[in-house]
């Protein structure tokens, strides 16, 4: 390569040729060489033939332009350009000034024409180094895309992953909201139970104590039958009358038309359904004014009439009247133990 391009190196410029020109004596130089030669020459004898500055030979002309191209060498010049700027193949390192000019497919490995037949690659798949250069020319083409693709499919990942976890961070605290919320709808309803029980507790515990006390007054009168001493006719007639005034004084428990009922049965927990998700904190238990009803309209009953007259007609129902006859004249004749309420009294029963 060096000799080479000696040979194609101008002589007046020393570098290689551009646009050469041949004289008469078959010397080719430069164009702009020429020019400049041609141009300190100038003067009276300016067409006197021009000498070649190698073998001094003349040469008419008419100007370099008029001199003519040597086309081989230029195109011998363009062809050494190129193969110049390549890069200069490798040689192998086992054979020495071997050139690297195969490919060896089964290896993947450049080697020389004496490589191709050593027992190292001998029966191996070969191919030119243009194959195996569009071969791995299309393996990086496909190398590339795979990469692309995988990009792709880690970016496509984590945006569904922060996705995910959005709608699970929205749904935990959805959830954090419907439990408290649960909670105290079910505090609202536990307090609920507690003014149920605050408000019909006592009034069924008075209103046992007063049957209780009927029962026992009826007790009393139902053995006024059986009694034939006036004595303890007498003795049993002023308990009677003790536990009588206890159930005049004592008033009879209420009655209250509680409303609970009616709210539990109205209150429909589908009407939630038509709610938003986050409209959820806004459900509520059945209010009425701010608190429970839990009381209405009090009905009083005379502390007396329904009691004492139940336990008039009892006593009535269980003296015969024969008895009652003689009861009343022993009273008539012992006045200084009963009383003129005494008599009143006991002419009920007549």
């Amino acid at each position: 390569m060096e000799e080479l391009e000696e040979e194609l190196t101008c002589p007046i410029c020393c570098g290689l040729f551009d646009d050469p020109r041949v004289l008469l004596c078959s010397h080719s130089f430069c164009k702009s060489c020429l020019e400049g030669l041609l141009e300190g020459s100038r003067g009276p004898a300016f067409r006197t033939p021009f000498k070649c500055p190698t073998c001094r030979k003349e040469t008419p002309h008419n100007g370099a332009n008029s001199l003519q191209i040597n086309y081989s060498l230029r195109g011998i010049v363009e062809k050494y350009g190129k193969i110049r700027v390549m890069p200069k193949m490798s040689e192998c390192k086992q054979h020495c000034g071997q050139p690297l000019n195969i490919f060896c497919a089964t290896d993947l490995n450049l080697i020389c024409g004496f490589c191709a037949t050593t027992d190292d690659h001998r029966g191996h798949t070969y191919c030119s180094l243009e194959e195996a250069y569009q071969r791995e020319r299309e393996a990086a083409d496909v190398l590339s895309c795979l990469e692309t693709l995988q990009a792709r499919k880690k970016k496509a990942l984590m945006s569904v992953t922060k996705d995910a976890e959005k709608v699970l961070e929205y749904f935990d605290k959805l959830i954090s909201t419907i439990e408290c919320k649960k909670n105290e709808i079910l505090s609202d309803f536990e307090t609920l139970k507690l003014v149920v029980l605050q408000e019909y507790d006592p009034e069924i515990t008075r209103l046992r104590a007063a049957i209780e006390e009927h029962g026992r007054a009826l007790g009393i009168a139902d053995s006024f039958g059986g009694v034939s001493d006036p004595l303890c006719f007498l003795q049993q007639m002023q308990e009677f009358r003790a536990k009588l005034k206890v159930l005049k004084e004592t008033p009879l428990p209420s009655r209250k038309d509680a409303h609970v009922g009616p709210l539990v049965r109205n209150f429909d927990v589908k009407k939630w359904d038509s709610l938003r998700l986050g409209e959820v904190d806004k459900i509520s238990v059945p209010h009425e004014n701010g608190s429970y009803r839990t009381g209405g309209s009090r009905v009083t009953v005379p502390r007396w009439i329904a009691l004492n007259t139940v336990l008039l007609l009892s006593t009535l129902l269980l003296l015969q009247p024969h008895k009652l006859a003689a009861y009343n004249q022993i009273l008539l004749c012992k006045s200084c133990s009963v009383s003129l309420y005494q008599i009143e009294f006991i002419d009920l029963f007549v």
